[in-house]
């Protein structure tokens, strides 16, 4: 089911963060609550709760940005909605990609993320509960 949702959520979310809308429904992502966690790199909740562990967050990368080695307690799903997302696995093998796939990290296993540019990169991401966050 979330295989099916994610690409459509973020489908959705694009055309409406691009849309004017006069009532409200519509939250533009430059006017989302966005906190800096590293330089170049900033994140915001778009609904739900972090300590409920039931938010569906929003990373936004400057290009060339890259996070180091990192991994999470719980499954996640992320999905670019826009730039070019290379996510990196444990031993270094890298996959870009723009809108036309997303990945599924296992809790636990280690992985990294840069931006590919040439534009800013926004991804979705879902994790299977409260987020955390390891490194090695």
């Amino acid at each position: 089911m979330l295989k099916k949702l994610i690409p459509a959520l973020a489908l959705t979310l694009s055309f409406a963060a691009q849309a004017e809308d006069s009532h409200g429904h519509v939250v533009n992502f430059d006017d989302a609550a966005w906190s800096q966690i590293g330089e170049g790199v900033e994140e915001a909740v778009l609904w739900g709760s972090e300590e409920a562990g039931d938010a569906m967050w929003a990373f936004r990368m400057q290009p060339g940005v890259e996070f180091p080695l990192h991994a999470h307690s719980n499954d996640y799903h992320g999905i670019a909605i826009q730039g070019n997302w290379t996510h990196i696995d444990a031993e270094g093998n890298e996959a870009t990609h723009g809108q036309d796939a997303f990945a599924f990290v296992k809790g636990g296993d280690f992985h990294g993320d840069r931006c590919a540019g040439p534009e800013v990169c926004i991804t979705l991401v879902d994790l299977d509960g409260k987020r955390d966050m390891y490194f090695q």
